[in-house]
């Protein structure tokens, strides 16, 4: 047990090395954009209105409890969760791709690494990892403003504002990762579609998932006059956890027991198709 979980984790390794750039550069340079737009737009009118304005603002983070204003920093870091989910798909359209392209598939053919191991390491990079590479991105572009406005937490009445503004920041870069990983495993439908496609197409993986969504769609509608693939292969907005009792039962519902499962016969149907390389 202990060997395949050395060995499940070097996979791992050699996921996120092999596509650092997409998964490095990519929160980089959006946590700059992202600086830069919130400085320009939010903080900067802020400062030009005056102190009535900055102090509005404390007093609008400082003085609710925790729970209730970190939900101010966890909505500004929504947009990180389109950029989660548009890395994710590039990785996964890629990953299986670029193996079968490149060839490397035939070394770890002749690794003890079986094929359902090398699928579900792209599963878990998608759900698990790439969410952990965005979440310290998250907490630097929180923690900015957080920290540029705790004087005037301060002068809104917070005891110990720098203190808050740091919890406020680490708590919503938590409820971010877990909002993350949390709707990555309901969409885990969407992760093994991209991942079938990924395993067996010879050129342009990406059009011939999205294609097949419209296809498969279309014929569904059709034919039983219902939408409930499109349900699961669409990006729906999920109910966003504010709270951690919110993640027991979202992980034990019927839902994400259906998104489980559907993706599972998806994963073991992408490991199949990886068998038949070019």
């Amino acid at each position: 047990m202990k060997s395949e979980m050395l060995r499940f984790g070097a996979l791992l390794r050699k996921e996120t090395q092999e596509h650092r750039n997409l998964l490095l550069i990519t929160p980089l340079v959006f946590s700059l954009l992202a600086l830069l737009i919130f400085f320009l737009l939010v903080l900067g009118p802020l400062r030009s209105l005056g102190e009535p304005a900055l102090l509005w603002a404390g007093s609008l983070l400082g003085n609710p409890p925790l729970r209730s204003a970190v939900a101010i920093p966890l909505m500004a870091a929504l947009p990180f969760a389109a950029v989660v989910f548009l890395t994710a798909v590039i990785y996964l359209t890629v990953s299986l791709y670029q193996d079968r392209k490149d060839r490397s598939f035939l070394f770890w053919q002749s690794m003890p690494v079986a094929d359902w191991q090398a699928v579900l390491a792209r599963a878990v990079t998608a759900v698990f990892v790439i969410p952990a590479i965005f979440a310290p991105f998250v907490l630097l572009c929180l923690l900015a403003p957080l920290l540029w406005l705790s004087p005037a937490m301060a002068e809104a009445g917070t005891g110990f504002a720098l203190g808050k503004a740091l919890l406020l920041a680490l708590n919503a870069a938590l409820l971010f990762w877990c909002f993350a990983w949390l709707n990555g495993l309901l969409m885990l439908p969407v992760i093994g579609w991209f991942l079938l496609f990924s395993a067996y197409s010879r050129r342009v993986p990406f059009l011939w998932a999205l294609g097949g969504v419209i296809v498969v769609a279309l014929v569904e509608a059709w034919l039983l006059d219902s939408i409930w693939f499109l349900y699961w292969m669409s990006w729906t907005a999920r109910v966003m956890v504010f709270g951690y009792g919110d993640v027991p039962a979202t992980l034990f519902s019927y839902e994400m027991f259906t998104a489980l499962a559907l993706g599972g016969v998806l994963l073991a149907g992408a490991a199949l198709m990886r068998r038949f390389n070019d």
